[in-house]
């Protein structure tokens, strides 16, 4: 069988002109997709190890997409397509912007025990304000801080459902056995 030679040169100003004819950019009919056809991907859970995560934790503390992706060993090209995939960014000056609705992996107490769970952007709130009255209620010892709480519960980012830990004698168990202890908690949530 004998091997096809390729003119490739040709193969390219076809590609070109279809793309061209089709009303596309030179670049896009050239094979390049701009920002725009970037899809977003559904939301997941960020991993702190990922170095483009670090990134855009640099550029949430102020750096630039040049800086943030060279400190962290990804390219240009990598921390802005993950940025345009993840989150809702624009340049203000000479700072970024950037709203990040994914789910976030935050601790609640719920049928005796503490879980992680992922929590949606706009649960992220009602945890806190539950940690808050458990908080007074562990200072105070006044359970009308958890009536609000009483049979009901939150859905996480995948749709399960967990429902708030109210009962005081657990509450104080937990708090008694080190389970409740905030500074720690709020030190494996942070990135």
């Amino acid at each position: 069988m004998k091997n096809r030679i390729r003119d490739f040169k040709k193969e390219y100003a076809n590609r070109v002109k279809r793309g061209l004819a089709k009303g596309h950019s030179l670049s896009r009919a050239r094979g390049h997709i701009s920002a725009a056809d970037i899809r977003k991907s559904k939301p997941t859970i960020p991993d702190p190890n990922d170095p483009r995560e670090k990134a855009l934790q640099l550029m949430k503390a102020g750096a630039t997409q040049k800086t943030a992706a060279k400190r962290t060993g990804v390219s240009v090209e990598k921390v802005r397509r993950y940025l345009k995939e993840n989150t809702t960014a624009k340049l203000e000056g000479k700072k970024w912007v950037i709203m990040d609705r994914r789910p976030t992996l935050m601790l609640i107490a719920s049928r005796g025990k503490i879980y992680f769970i992922p929590v949606t952007y706009r649960s992220r709130s009602r945890v806190g304000h539950y940690w808050n009255n458990v908080n007074k209620f562990l200072a105070t010892n006044d359970a009308s801080y958890l009536a609000r709480y009483a049979g009901k519960g939150i859905r996480d980012a995948e749709g399960n459902y967990h429902p708030w830990e109210t009962g005081p004698n657990t509450l104080r168990k937990l708090d008694s056995i080190g389970e409740l202890d905030f500074t720690e908690i709020y030190h494996d949530v942070a990135l």
